[in-house]
Order: C-alpha cells, then sequence, then structure tokens
C-alpha cells in the first residue's frame, strides 16, 4: 500500500463515528437519526424536523446554507416562529461541476448529507439508505487502489480516477473486485451489507480530491 492511500485510509478511520451501519453506527443512533431527518425528496433540497433548542441560524450552518433562504423556501417570516417538531425543507446550496463523470453508485436516498453533524463529527461524504444487498457500481472508471475491511467501516473499496480523484464505498458485502483490477464506471463492484434490522442497506459514500472531501452533491450525475 503506497504512503498515500494509507494517509487516505487513516482519515476514513478517524471519521469512525458517521459510519452508516453493522459496526459502522449502531441500529440505536441511527433510528434516533432518522427520526429527526426525512430523506429527501427532490433535487432541490431536503427536510428536517426542528429539534429542541434548535434555531434558524443553528440549523443554516448544520446544513450550509443561508437563514434567509431557509425562510423563503419555507415561507417564513419571523425566525422567531420556529417551533419543536416543525418539519423545514432545507435548500441546497452547492454548484455543480459541470461535465462531471460521476454516476450515482447505488439507488436510494440520502440520510445524511455531506458537513452533516452527527456526534460531533461532520460526514465527509453521504450516507444513502437503499434496500438490503443492493448492487453497488463504480461511479467512475479507475482503478480499484484498496479493498479491504476498515475498523468501523467494514469491506470497503477504494477506486483512483483521473485528476486525483478517489471515490470511497464503505458498508459492502459481496465484493467483486481486487485490488489492482482496472474498472468502468457502472461497473458492479460489490453489494450493500444489510443492516440488522429490517430489509435496508446504508452505503457510505465518498469523492475526494487527493484526500481532501468534497460533496458529492456537486459532482454526481
Amino acid at each position: 500500500m503506497s504512503l498515500f492511500i494509507l494517509l487516505l485510509t487513516i482519515t476514513l478511520t478517524a471519521c469512525v463515528v458517521h459510519a452508516p451501519e453493522t459496526g459502522l453506527r449502531s441500529s440505536r443512533t441511527l433510528n434516533k437519526y432518522t427520526s429527526t431527518h426525512t430523506p429527501r425528496s427532490s433535487s432541490t433540497g431536503e427536510y428536517y424536523t426542528v429539534k429542541k433548542g434548535d434555531s434558524l441560524w443553528k440549523i443554516s450552518k448544520r446544513f450550509g446554507t443561508s437563514v434567509e433562504r431557509i425562510m423563503r423556501s419555507n415561507r417564513i417570516t419571523s425566525a422567531s416562529n420556529l417551533k419543536t417538531g416543525q418539519k423545514l425543507s432545507i435548500p441546497y446550496e452547492y454548484k455543480k461541476t459541470a461535465n462531471s463523470p460521476f454516476i450515482w453508485p447505488v439507488k436510494g436516498t440520502v440520510i445524511s448529507s455531506f458537513n452533516e453533524v452527527v456526534n460531533g463529527v461532520g460526514n465527509k461524504g453521504l450516507d444513502i439508505k437503499t434496500t438490503s444487498r443492493a448492487t453497488v457500481k463504480a461511479s467512475n472508471n479507475g482503478k480499484v487502489v484498496f479493498c479491504d475491511h476498515l475498523k468501523g467501516w467494514g469491506q470497503t473499496i477504494i477506486l483512483q480516477h483521473a485528476n486525483s480523484y478517489y471515490t470511497i464505498y464503505a458498508n459492502l458485502t459481496g465484493i467483486l473486485e481486487n485490488e489492482g483490477s482496472s474498472i468502468k464506471k457502472g461497473t458492479v463492484i460489490a453489494r450493500v451489507a444489510p443492516s440488522k434490522k429490517n430489509n435496508i442497506g446504508i452505503l457510505h459514500f465518498e469523492i475526494r480530491k487527493k484526500y481532501l472531501p468534497q460533496n458529492p452533491l456537486r459532482y454526481l450525475n
């Protein structure tokens, strides 16, 4: 393993508190999280249920948007009108990367977005809820540079792409590729590991420029 890949895997294990399931995040924490974060329903944003102690300023910082945009999206006339239990539409604020070659690795709904804070740690990618053992596809043409178990993340694949980009797929089972393999975009590389309860699985997915996390929503088509 090269020094760079070693550094990349170390930064991943340092973010283990944000991993999705089966050792990645306990089902109790997951249930608590999803009860207040309804999966996004469109490409324009997602929904968030206001908790005790929340303010529009705190919510805007958590999602990387502005108070004004949240108020406008929800037709709120005064920030003091916020109520516990109220469901807010959170508009995304990001610019799509032109002609991005990356595709969604799995069909599902985003339950944790980039930079969203859980247990005091910001998510470095996306947590995508899908069906148990759903097929996971390579987001872009690339080469397998890591294929092994990572503490807290489960079976993980890292693909290296052109222009120093990397994609990371964690919480896998049934891995079909080996380290060193060249992969074409859309190739099935594994399946999402099943959760302990219900017929669901959660894929943790990241895009990095060198070892720096990028917002996948800027790139995915």
